[in-house]
């Protein structure tokens, strides 16, 4: 089953892919009070990856991207391309790759060990609107803690930090938030969200006070939190969200 998963990926993809350059895609997603990112193991290895793969001739950047998370589900998903890694020796760790035919590991070990670049993107996704599924040769799928992405192969956790970084500068001046949680969320949740993307703690009352001072947000309903207490559920502004960050105004938290 490796084996022809393999060859059949190889075989029809070196031909058509284009050399030395890759796509990878930090999938993040928000499961409150924490912020996951997506990893796979394609056969035979054991290390996480993060999803992405080669660039066909006939595509674009963007269009490999969207093509290879489409592979496991993931069809709708605002991504960003954010930055390029390229030292040297970066693709390592596939020595031990064996499928048990010599001649089609020898070919796959001589493709995937060249000197690749990768250009990154994120993408940010709401878990309660998405359903992932092994496809491709990404048959194992799991969400990490973005503070642990352990095991992981080449300088994918590299990756992954570097990523947390620019999302905690660019949920100040991009729409971050409102792709990362369902339609209808409490303060509370959203806070967290911030929480977990500044990697720091923020004061509950300043939170809640110049984020509704902001006008971002509306009222929508009332409900009961896990300790039974009523708590209001808003939803984005969409409008005044967008104007407020055009308008690089600070939150201030």
């Amino acid at each position: 089953m490796i084996e022809n998963i393999l060859k059949n990926y190889f075989n029809e993809g070196v031909e058509s892919f284009l050399p030395h350059i890759s796509i990878n895609c930090v999938v993040l997603g928000y499961r409150h009070p924490g912020l996951q990112v997506l990893v796979y193991k394609m056969p035979g290895f054991e290390n996480w990856m993060l999803p992405g793969g080669y660039v066909k001739r006939s595509e674009s950047l963007d269009e490999a991207a969207y093509r290879n998370l489409d592979l496991v589900g993931i069809s709708r998903v605002f991504l960003r391309q954010i930055k390029i890694f390229g030292e040297v020796g970066r693709v390592s760790g596939f020595e031990g790759f064996k499928t048990g035919n010599p001649v089609q590991d020898n070919k796959i070990l001589t493709w995937v060990g060249q000197r690749f670049v990768s250009v990154v993107y994120y993408g940010l996704i709401n878990f309660s609107a998405i359903q992932i599924a092994p496809g491709g040769l990404m048959n194992e799928l799991t969400w990490l803690d973005v503070n642990k992405p352990e095991k992981m192969a080449m300088d994918h956790a590299d990756i992954v930090e570097e990523t947390r970084k620019i999302l905690g500068t660019e949920i100040l001046s991009h729409p971050v938030a409102s792709s990362l949680l369902p339609d209808l969320f409490t303060l509370n949740e959203l806070r967290g969200l911030f929480e977990a993307i500044l990697d720091r703690s923020i004061d509950r009352g300043t939170f809640r006070r110049k984020i509704l001072k902001s006008g971002i947000l509306e009222q929508v309903d009332q409900k009961k939190d896990s300790q039974g207490r009523p708590s209001h559920l808003y939803r984005f502004n969409r409008e005044e969200y967008k104007r407020f960050l055009e308008e690089k105004t600070k939150f201030g938290f």
